[in-house]
């Protein structure tokens, strides 16, 4: 959590750096509001002419269907065009910036994204996906511990026929958030995953069938001994012993308060010589705003203190206190 003296380094930084860039950049972003307002009355126009079509009789599927739908996406790329160059370039001059304040080992790639081989293999999300997209990858190396995180969204499809014989494919979320892999120091033997206990009654219906059909998924169930880490957490590995070791007293409470600060539902596995971390949320990190001047303090302020959440995983879960030993 950053301190009050962060802030005022922040605002020194804003007001000495940032400000003065931002205010120039600020003219990409009002060319792109003045592009959004001039699109709106082509689109306009060919709606209108395509309702006129409609209630009039005039039967021309082309002009009533096709006609606004070419016009909003040609509307939708000259704004785009304008936008896409203002937020790649407050990304780099706004977000690189601030990683550097944090650890100048820090390496941006706005457009970037963890690997899905690495998403694969941390195993915390095992259905099968038709869409993987990405962005804002950082690495970087925090005290010992090498890090890197992207945000994530992974979707698979449902398709259906509805009674007039017309496919309709359906998108649905599987993980959107932030995935966090951290170097643990140490190569583990087995598979151990910490996924988000679930409550209520149909919950510990799934949980007893779960128990008579082998387990789900991630190995057999680990029993823990710390009462508030059970009550959001679970725990499987397919190696008792090392998951016991790897979960001590001290790490369980630092997942519990890890997991209050973050406000989500976080799953972590210790798969090959590497922790993962998913976070989901619903947030979009590091993001501009259209309709929100470039040179705006609270603006900047709020993806530092994102940064600042993230990074200060390394700090919260004490990993470069090297509490597993390399073997």
């Amino acid at each position: 959590m950053e301190t009050r003296e962060n802030l005022v380094e922040l605002k020194t930084l804003f007001d000495t750096t940032l400000k003065d860039q931002l205010e120039d950049l600020d003219k990409i972003r009002k060319e792109a509001v003045k592009r959004c307002y001039l699109s709106a009355m082509p689109i306009l126009t060919s709606l209108l002419i395509a309702m006129y079509f409609a209630f009039s009789g005039k039967s021309n599927e082309w002009i009533i269907f096709w006609l606004p739908s070419l016009m909003s996406i040609v509307m939708y790329y000259y704004v785009s065009l304008k936008w896409n160059v203002y937020r790649d370039a407050y990304k780099t001059q706004v977000v690189g910036k601030l990683l550097k304040t944090f650890n100048d080992s820090f390496e941006y790639s706005p457009n970037d994204h963890i690997s899905p081989e690495k998403y694969k293999v941390s195993g915390l999300y095992r259905r099968h996906y038709h869409r993987y997209n990405g962005e804002d990858y950082v690495r970087g190396v925090v005290g010992k511990t090498a890090i890197e995180f992207s945000e994530l969204h992974t979707q698979y499809k449902t398709t259906r026929t509805d009674s007039k014989g017309k496919r309709r494919t359906t998108w649905h979320t599987i993980f959107k958030g932030v995935l966090f892999i951290a170097d643990a120091n140490k190569h583990f033997n087995g598979k151990t995953y910490i996924t988000p206990d679930s409550e209520g009654f149909w919950s510990s219906v799934g949980k007893s069938l779960n128990n008579l059909l082998g387990g789900s998924g991630f190995g057999e169930r680990v029993a823990m001994e710390d009462p508030e880490f059970e009550r959001h957490f679970e725990v499987y590995s397919d190696d008792q012993i090392e998951a016991r070791y790897l979960i001590s007293t001290s790490l369980m409470q630092r997942l519990v308060a890890f997991r209050k600060e973050a406000n989500a539902s976080v799953a972590l596995s210790f798969v090959g010589d590497s922790l993962h971390i998913g976070i989901p949320s619903r947030k979009e990190y590091f993001e501009p705003k259209l309709f929100q001047s470039a040179a705006n303090f609270d603006a900047v302020k709020d993806i530092y203190q994102d940064l600042d959440f993230i990074t200060g995983i390394v700090e919260d879960l004490a990993l470069n206190t090297r509490i597993w030993t390399k073997t």
